[in-house]
């Protein structure tokens, strides 16, 4: 992606993009960008923008060999491109390209492929036209291999860990704020794994700061919205301190809002293993801020566990793991509800 940008500040372009993969804001940043280049605001008339589903491969194949209005480039954008969407995410990614290969040969004549694959590979130069897919698209597939002959295929994957963070800080920077330690943290861990949801939280961060500089960990406990992994801690905290009837209140509470107990149950064991493995770095002389790069854990959820281990033993982090694993075991095997099983298991933990 970085050497689709500097093609860009030097004013290259292809004639064809593939875009795919699972972060849709910067998908769409560099939609923007791309359009900017081609056909920026005032030239609206040369820039069309179609959904897969209200045309066919051929309908856009035509739209892409007309010319731009006087003479200018233009600009074809098809959103939700699912004609070669791969069969059963699990297999590997040749017998997903065969899959989908014989998908589209069995399909209607309307949504013949063909065309596509033959313009794409020979495109009109005068044409700039940007395929939007969803999820992602096998490299062995043929769309992929005859864009890359004529064009350009772009995988944007989901940002993880220190990307994640410093894309945030770059937010906060360009906004001219000034986060202090932990907000950059605390933001990305609770905002889950997408980047529109976390610009999202940094935008209502921003306004709830307002026109102060300075960004405060106490403003993002409160601007910042609390899902699961918030709730998960709050109970991880409870238990901690052995307050059962407070963990199972909590625990309840997150049930109400949605939460599904197999999710908060796997969710719990992570923290636990976590905390488990915090501790043991702990013990050998590391801070938490050194666990938490040797075990590429979020410094925040590091802390967090480094907290929290205060209040066990080793023996104690092996038996609160081995109360959810039997909860687990026991729903598998039909003993049981998973709510209760996993409200049982948070008693124990707190008797251990």
């Amino acid at each position: 992606m970085r050497n689709l940008e500097h093609a860009l500040k030097l004013g290259l372009l292809c004639p064809v993009y593939l875009f795919h993969g699972e972060e849709v804001l910067q998908m769409e940043q560099m939609i923007d960008k791309i359009t900017e280049r081609v056909a920026p605001g005032e030239q609206a008339w040369n820039r069309e923008t179609y959904q897969a589903e209200d045309v066919t491969p051929a309908d856009v194949v035509l739209a892409a060999q007309s010319g731009g209005f006087m003479g200018l480039k233009r600009l074809i954008l098809v959103r939700g491109v699912s004609w070669f969407r791969q069969a059963g995410k699990n297999r590997a990614a040749a017998d997903q390209s065969v899959a989908a290969d014989a998908a589209a040969a069995a399909a209607p004549a309307a949504f013949d492929v063909k065309p596509l694959l033959d313009y794409v590979a020979d495109p009109n130069p005068d044409t700039v036209l940007i395929l939007l897919c969803d999820g992602t698209v096998p490299g062995n597939s043929r769309l992929a291999k005859a864009v890359n002959q004529g064009g350009r295929t772009v995988f944007f994957p989901s940002l993880k860990g220190q990307a994640k963070e410093k894309w945030l800080a770059d937010y906060f920077r360009a906004k001219s704020k000034i986060p202090e330690r932990g907000v950059i943290a605390y933001t990305a861990l609770m905002s889950g794994d997408s980047l529109l949801a976390m610009k999202n939280e940094a935008d209502k961060l921003l306004l709830y700061v307002g026109e102060r500089s300075k960004i405060t960990i106490e403003d993002a406990n409160e601007a910042v919205s609390r899902g699961a992994l918030a709730g998960v801690f709050d109970l991880s905290d409870l238990l901690a301190v052995k307050k059962g009837a407070a963990a199972v209140e909590t625990f309840r509470r997150l049930l109400l809002q949605g939460e599904p107990p197999q999710k908060l149950l796997a969710m719990l064991g992570t923290q636990y293993r976590n905390t488990l493995a915090v501790r043991d770095l702990l013990e050998r002389g590391y801070t938490h801020q050194e666990a938490a790069r040797r075990l590429g854990l979020n410094p925040y959820a590091a802390k967090k566990c480094a907290a929290q281990a205060r209040y066990y033993q080793n023996r104690q982090l092996t038996k609160a793991l081995e109360a959810l694993l039997a909860a687990d075991i026991a729903h598998k095997k039909g003993e049981g509800e998973i709510r209760d099983l996993l409200e049982t298991a948070i008693l124990r933990i707190c008797a251990v």
